[in-house]
């Protein structure tokens, strides 16, 4: 068994995996129970990156020099709250004209059966959603835009 402690996107996460099969794992995350089925295995290096592949959060210049949202791998500005990885919108606990704190939970985003919290990283105002629930998301998709 093992327990990891993990901060995703401001969030504190407990991790602990309770057995692994040939084809399953099953791993406790915050006290809550999850099987994670396993397809492949691949063996990745444990060398450190010299940059982040995917930035985690970005944010956003105005509307006409935004980038489209469906752009996988958008350059964005400050302002513009972007998803770290592919999933769907569960919910959105925010508004237009909201203002909000830094680590405020906006939008909740299911990946791979697990829910993730997508917080402000600035204090301000939410002047745009772009994204529904519902919708499904790409990796880096510029989804609530803040001023």
């Amino acid at each position: 068994m093992k327990e990891y402690k993990l901060k995703i996107n401001n969030n504190n996460y407990t991790v602990v995996i309770k057995d692994v099969t040939d084809d399953a794992v099953l791993a406790e995350v915050n006290g809550k129970k999850h099987i994670v089925h396993i397809d492949t295995i691949e063996n990745l290096s444990t060398a450190p990156e010299t940059q982040p592949s995917v930035p985690v959060s970005a944010v956003s210049a105005p509307a006409a020099a935004r980038p489209q949202q469906n752009t996988p791998q958008a350059t964005t500005q400050p302002g513009t709250i972007i998803t770290p990885i592919p999933g769907q919108i569960i919910s959105i606990t925010v508004a237009v004209g909201e203002q909000v704190r830094t680590g405020q939970k906006l939008l909740v985003l299911e990946a791979m059966k697990l829910e993730n919290s997508i917080t402000a990283t600035m204090d301000g105002t939410v002047s745009e959603i772009l994204v529904a629930e519902g919708d499904v998301v790409n990796q880096s998709q510029p989804l609530i835009v803040m001023t």
